[in-house]
């Protein structure tokens, strides 16, 4: 039997916290001969327990259309679309395998709009290998910065200029971050082909990093980098949570609306004091 994983057309966000974690266990939980992953091109390094010719990429038009991935979806493909790539996805095994079509098994997220829950069961996490081919040797003893749009933009510009007074911080990110003009992941010719090889590297060689409590917590956590979090309900990222991975380099805490910068300020000054 020949085992399918995907094809995966969603967001960063949802391949960190579901697609990844679901293929590696199906790689461990169904001990098939033959395994192959189908995903975003540029994001394909994030499974490097197969081998690289068994990463099949989806359409790179998909890939590069970073806004139009939302959850498990692609917004410019309907169901029957998906269906279309399924059978993509299997012909390409079978160029790639000795086998049959009925040998294939394929499994993949259900095309839904909303963002179903997979089981905590059914995830084997594990921190992501980062790549020794990127080279970002221009930025030394920087604190990242991630502003993601989860939280207010004016809130966030406000505190970005309050840490640049004290700090040397650079934002990094995909296109889902406030203060685009500022992102220096941007600045890289060959963005669309390893932006998040790029990012990843960033965070990895951080002093620290600062975000709303988001996937960027959970890979932050994940890669036991020192991350300063906050957010409406940041209990899964706490310690004791599902997303902590027991990072004691990290301090997550609860703001809403009402949380000012200065409130925010403050707590990072007791991280840096307390936590590095």
């Amino acid at each position: 039997m020949v085992l399918g994983i995907g094809p995966y057309v969603g967001d960063f966000a949802n391949e960190i916290t579901t697609f990844r974690p679901y293929a590696r266990f199906l790689y461990e939980a169904c001990n098939s001969e033959d395994v192959y992953v189908c995903t975003h091109f540029n994001r394909s390094f994030l499974y490097d327990f197969l081998p690289k010719e068994n990463i099949i990429p989806v359409y790179s038009n998909l890939s590069r259309d970073e806004l139009n991935q939302k959850g498990y979806i692609h917004k410019s493909l309907n169901r029957k679309d998906f269906g279309f790539l399924i059978k993509k996805f299997k012909d390409e095994i079978l160029k790639r395998s000795c086998c049959n079509k009925k040998d294939i098994d394929i499994h993949s997220l259900r095309y839904s709009k909303s963002v179903l829950q997979y089981s905590i069961y059914n995830k084997i996490f594990e921190s992501i290998t980062i790549s020794e081919e990127i080279d970002i040797t221009d930025y030394k003893d920087y604190i990242v910065f991630i502003p993601y749009k989860i939280e207010n933009i004016k809130k966030i510009e406000d505190l970005y200029s309050e840490l640049k007074k004290k700090y040397n911080v650079i934002v990094v990110g995909d296109t889902k971050i406030h203060l685009l003009n500022d992102n220096i992941i941007f600045n890289y010719i060959d963005y669309f082909e390893n932006s998040y090889k790029y990012i990843m590297k960033y965070i990895s060689m951080a002093k620290v990093v600062v975000c709303p409590t988001s996937h960027w917590t959970f890979i932050c956590n994940i890669q036991g980098v020192p991350v300063f979090s906050w957010g409406s309900s940041p209990g899964q990222y706490s310690e004791g949570g599902i997303y902590h991975f027991d990072n004691n380099k990290s301090l997550v805490f609860t703001s809403n609306k009402q949380t000012d910068v200065n409130t925010i300020l403050r707590m990072f000054e007791y991280f840096m004091e307390e936590k590095l």
